[in-house]
């Protein structure tokens, strides 16, 4: 369905990543020669490692106006405009062209939180979603499939090659699709509700199993087989909520019925 929008959307998204790519290069850089500047070493105790990390963040926030770096600040900030420029440009092409996919009037646009970016970087990175004859294919495409019992990117590091490639786990894309995720846990939409059932449903699945849930950084280091912290449970609820998410937006653009509900133990 529509092949051509599909291109052109992905065409687009290329341009953009390959902006965003340039600017976090230039601010990295630039972040790491304030760092030297203000003294940054290994060797420093790590509280004074990340008061200088800190300080740094600071003079790139306020530009180091009335510092000795305020120049080269301003001169970094410069150079990263035109790389501005082309991914706002590719984003606002991309937008318009998603609005035009039929599944937007459909599905897309009556979902608080998912807006046409959300659904322009799904296609530019999956492609035309009738390809995929199943919803675990789109899953695994956009990394939040389980196989063989292992979420992808969760593979062990002494993992065999062939278990890599078999989970086609890409870090970038995982990435996109978390911030779609998260954008739609801060609407106060339909999947922000699936993502808060699903949170309560794995915190009282926790329990069950024995397990005390608290935060992280109140969990013993010698019990921790004891516990689940929250943002074990918070991540298993929104990657829950992305499958639904694409879920139903493979149904909607496959004429199937696109299913809202708000999954109570499921």
């Amino acid at each position: 369905m529509q092949p051509d929008l599909c291109a052109s959307i992905r065409y687009h998204h290329r341009q953009r990543v390959y902006a965003m790519e340039q600017r976090k290069r230039a601010d990295l850089a630039l972040g790491s020669f304030l760092r030297m500047m203000l003294g940054w070493s290994l060797a420093l105790p790590k509280e004074d490692q990340d008061a200088i990390r800190a300080r740094s963040a600071e003079l790139l926030k306020s530009g180091g106006e009335g510092t000795e770096w305020a120049h080269i600040i301003e001169a970094s900030v410069q150079s990263r405009k035109p790389f501005d420029d082309i991914e706002a440009a590719a984003l606002k092409e991309m937008k318009a062209l998603a609005c035009q996919l039929p599944v937007w009037s459909e599905f897309g646009q009556g979902v608080r939180g998912f807006g046409e970016a959300s659904l322009a970087i799904i296609v530019a990175e999956a492609g035309d979603l009738s390809l995929y004859p199943k919803k675990g294919h789109l899953w695994k495409r956009m990394g939040v499939a389980v196989i063989d019992g292992e979420r992808q990117g969760g593979l062990p590091k002494n993992a065999h090659k062939e278990d890599w490639i078999e989970h086609g786990y890409n870090r970038q894309r995982r990435s996109r699709m978390w911030t779609i995720g998260d954008t739609l846990i801060k609407a106060q939409g339909p999947y922000r509700e699936v993502y808060l059932a699903r949170k309560e449903y794995e915190r009282q699945r926790a329990e069950e199993l024995g397990l005390i849930v608290a935060p992280s950084a109140k969990i013993p280091a010698k019990r921790a087989d004891e516990f689940m912290s929250d943002g074990h449970i918070h991540r298993r609820a929104q990657r829950y909520m992305e499958k639904r998410l694409l879920r139903d937006l493979w149904q909607a653009w496959n004429h199937q019925k696109a299913i809202l509900l708000v999954p109570l133990a499921a």
